[in-house]
């Protein structure tokens, strides 16, 4: 698979169906592919921090999760005009629908009680013939490292094929990062807010809004206390791309 490199993370230049053939492809022995959805937040975030920067390089696949990450990609590449943006909930959809009926096991850790009970509802609806082996929302808060360690335990005694971790970025990359040896024969994906928008309890923008790259605003007018965060990181990355056409010249 292609990559490519931005602000010192190292991202998967691919079409949704390519990263889908890589998320699902057989795993070798004792193998746990890890993968993150990482938009212009988390990129501007590992740019500025090299302890993120570090768990984002250490997945087995960063794809790029936001419009401008793609295009900026596109910018230093001409040869990456047919990748696309791949987002957690797109993806998420993507190999729900590829498994269904094969007797793969999926687990859903993060999010609420609440939210997984409806998550399985609308996977039954969905998704038919659909294996969830488990689910769990972990308190948010700090886990001490014996409920860490429980919750690992219930995860390896379900052995999925599938592990969605939905604990928001950065804590789910770096939680995925951590308990990455201990999961082995597992698929284990960072996705964030994906679980709520497939239950449609959070609304997602509309597609017309997603493909101009304008996802942000509408998470910004839905949850106005991202504000700050949005408006930061999106600053530090236009300022960087800026800087970097500047040197190239």
């Amino acid at each position: 698979m292609r990559t490519i490199i931005l602000f010192g993370v190292r991202y998967c230049a691919a079409a949704q169906g390519e990263l889908l053939a890589a998320i699902t492809a057989p795993l070798q022995p004792g193998e746990c592919r890890t993968a993150a959805f990482a938009p212009v937040t988390s990129l501007s975030q590992a740019a500025r921090d090299e302890s993120y920067r570090q768990v984002l390089n250490g997945m087995s696949l960063c794809a790029m999760d936001g419009m401008p990450v793609v295009k900026r990609a596109q910018k230093l590449d001409p040869a990456l005009a047919d990748i696309q943006r791949c987002s957690g909930p797109d993806m998420l959809r993507l190999v729900l629908a590829a498994t269904q009926n094969t007797g793969a096991r999926h687990y859903f850790y993060g999010t609420t009680e609440e939210n997984l009970a409806a998550l399985r509802q609308a996977a039954a609806q969905q998704y038919p013939g659909l294996c969830i082996a488990g689910t769990h929302a972990p308190p948010f808060r700090p886990l001490s490292a014996e409920e860490e360690a429980e919750d690992i335990r219930r995860i390896r005694q379900a052995k999925p094929d599938y592990l969605w971790v939905a604990l928001g970025a950065p804590r789910q990359d770096y939680w995925v990062a951590r308990h990455a040896a201990r999961l082995d024969g597992m698929r284990v994906l960072a996705v964030g807010a994906a679980l709520n928008f497939l239950t449609g309890q959070v609304r997602r923008a509309p597609e017309w809004m997603r493909k101009a790259g304008l996802e942000w605003a509408y998470r910004i007018w839905r949850e106005p206390k991202q504000f700050w965060r949005y408006a930061k990181n999106g600053a530090y990355f236009l300022y960087r791309s800026a800087r970097e056409d500047l040197l190239r010249r």
